[in-house]
């Protein structure tokens, strides 16, 4: 059994709204970045209908071979860890992607994780059988390309789901700005971002 490593929270955490998502002008985009709770049924309350799962690429990969050192970062894996990857998007029963998703867990470190890395469905619901819940510690909240149209920002989150061990997944996820606006203090939301979570 592979041992986690330490878990220590980033610094600078406080009680309230953080002042990144106190930035957005939307009252529906502050309150979806600001819940730690299971994001995809947030989602289908704005959209009102079941989202699906459209699963674009999943691998198990060594970290070094990540696109995204920040992943490797907030897991603590080692270059020659063995890794997995999922990418999707969660979209309405028309095909209309609501968010995009890049997952990254240590594979091998916990059997239901790796599971639901590989299940056709949304990972909160996949993972909602495992015996305790995961606790979700926030990493960062910005602006990034929405994937669907390159040329348009959206909301975006990255969080770590940690048990007692320490950090078992990497989240990065991207939020449709047609449902959630992007626009920002002194922002319109149509162009531009501020950070680098295109994924």
């Amino acid at each position: 059994m592979t041992t986690a490593p330490p878990y220590a929270p980033p610094p600078g955490s406080a009680p309230g709204l953080d002042r990144r998502i106190a930035g957005f002008a939307s009252a529906r985009t502050r309150m979806l970045l600001a819940s730690d709770g299971l994001t995809t049924v947030l989602l289908e309350a704005v959209v009102k209908a079941s989202l699906h799962v459209r699963i674009t690429q999943t691998a198990r990969l060594s970290a070094h071979a990540l696109d995204d050192s920040a992943s490797r970062a907030a897991l603590g894996l080692e270059a020659g860890r063995p890794c997995l990857l999922r990418r999707t998007r969660l979209v309405t029963p028309a095909g209309v992607p609501v968010s995009a998703n890049v997952v990254v867990a240590a594979a091998g470190r916990d059997a239901d994780v790796d599971a639901a890395m590989l299940a056709p469905r949304p990972l909160g619901y996949a993972l909602a059988g495992r015996g305790s819940r995961l606790e979700r510690r926030l990493l960062h909240v910005g602006r990034a390309a929405w994937p669907e149209a390159p040329d348009k920002p959206c909301a975006s989150k990255t969080y770590v789901m940690c048990d007692a061990g320490g950090p078992l997944i990497f989240v990065r996820e991207m939020f449709s700005p047609a449902y959630f606006p992007a626009g920002t203090e002194g922002t319109d939301g149509t162009d531009g971002t501020d950070s680098t979570d295109g994924g």
